[in-house]
């Protein structure tokens, strides 16, 4: 993004100005790498990814905390002026007020195939309009009058993420094998910004295989922002005109955000610490027993050490009641990629699109491959059910 479109706060983080405005600058990086050095530090079983340099990821916190305006590439269409704007609860990172910050999905069936309305506005329904900061923009959003379905996804907390690209494809795919429960996960292969397939790991649906391109798609789909790697935004809804004065950033055609912001956006991402919790050997033992770490898998490795998220990251057949019918890449509308359980305790909503209030209603909600581990769950006695639910509880 170019300097003039951030003003004086983002050309002080880039440096490039005046002493005056420098020293400004200064002030708000010292204050970043402050509060990085307050966070607090991953567990030893969750180690820590390969720190970048401290003032890109100050710098990346910055953008992530920023309220984007119009001038800056926003728009025409979002839903959030700030990605702090969804991810604020319990703190910078997490997830949405009262732990729900929805996104709609949209798509239709034709033909037997799936459509995500790419050419009329899909798959994304942006919730605002840059008229409503006052720039000149005839565009309405909302959901296309074409859309069949308009789906809600529910924003997770985005904490241990820099842990979860680190671990290799082979360590995945190893885990898609048959089990006698009747699970068997599935990789979801994804081509990835350089061509090569890849493993998809982030997403409701793990349709993404880096961490870097998670934000660059988030900029794109939620706020507007184009980058190197996703260069082209979203079309406006029911074939509308883009009649909006918004500034391109760079120039009409050009991604209003460099690759250097991106980078330093997902390095402050990466540095969200893993959530820790503390250990349960009762409740652990219940939770294989029942069958639900035959996908939310304990741990995963790394070359740096062991990553304990609670998923495989692969894709599973959840059953009707949570088939939503969207289609992305591989993964049909039953397909969901095992929830990491890390942080469970600060959540207040639970499942794809927060329909669940609490832990045992999401256990219910789990049929298809997971029947069993969920039917498993309603027949343990009393006592038992309760030191799992303290075990998930404390995660």
């Amino acid at each position: 993004m170019t300097q003039a479109a951030w003003g004086p706060q983002w050309a002080l983080a880039r440096a490039r100005r005046g002493r005056a405005l420098a020293t400004i600058m200064v002030i708000g990086v010292l204050a970043a790498v402050a509060w990085l050095s307050a966070a607090p530090a991953a567990a030893q079983d969750a180690p820590p990814a390969p720190a970048p340099a401290p003032e890109v990821v100050a710098r990346g916190r910055i953008l992530f905390t920023a309220e984007l305006t119009p001038e800056q590439g926003l728009g025409p269409l979002y839903n959030e002026t700030s990605c702090a704007g969804c991810h604020l609860t319990p703190r910078t990172g997490g997830m949405g007020r009262g732990g729900l910050a929805v996104v709609t999905r949209v798509g239709r069936q034709t033909g037997g195939t799936f459509d995500p309305l790419l050419e009329r506005g899909g798959p994304i329904a942006r919730a605002h309009a840059i008229s409503e900061l006052g720039a000149s923009c005839s565009l309405t959003p909302g959901v296309p009058a074409e859309a069949a379905l308009a789906v809600e996804r529910n924003t997770p907390g985005l904490f241990g993420l820099g842990l979860i690209d680190q671990i290799p494809d082979e360590v995945i795919l190893a885990g898609a094998i048959a089990r006698e429960d009747g699970t068997h996960g599935r990789p979801h292969l994804v081509i990835d910004a350089g061509g090569r397939q890849r493993v998809g790991r982030f997403g409701w649906k793990a349709d993404t295989a880096t961490l870097e391109q998670f934000s660059a798609d988030a900029l794109r789909n939620e706020h507007g922002i184009t980058s190197p790697l996703a260069s082209v935004d979203l079309l406006p809804p029911n074939g509308q005109i883009d009649t909006c004065s918004a500034s391109t950033g760079n120039g009409a055609g050009s991604p209003e955000m460099d690759g250097a912001d991106v980078a330093a956006l997902t390095a402050f991402v990466a540095s969200l610490p893993a959530p820790t919790s503390p250990a349960h050997p009762t409740g652990e033992a219940l939770f294989a027993q029942v069958g639900c770490a035959s996908c939310h898998t304990p741990s995963l490795s790394t070359p740096n050490g062991e990553v304990r998220l609670y998923s495989d990251l692969l894709l599973h057949d959840m059953g009707a009641p949570l088939n939503d019918g969207i289609v992305q890449g591989q993964a049909g509308g039953r397909d969901w990629r095992t929830t990491p359980l890390w942080g469970l305790r600060e959540r207040e909503r639970f499942l794809h699109d927060g329909r669940a209030r609490s832990i045992e209603a999401a256990i219910g909600a789990h049929r298809g491959e997971a029947a069993l581990a969920s039917d498993r769950y309603t027949k343990l006695s009393r006592e038992d059910r309760a030191m799992l639910l303290h075990f998930l509880q404390t995660r």
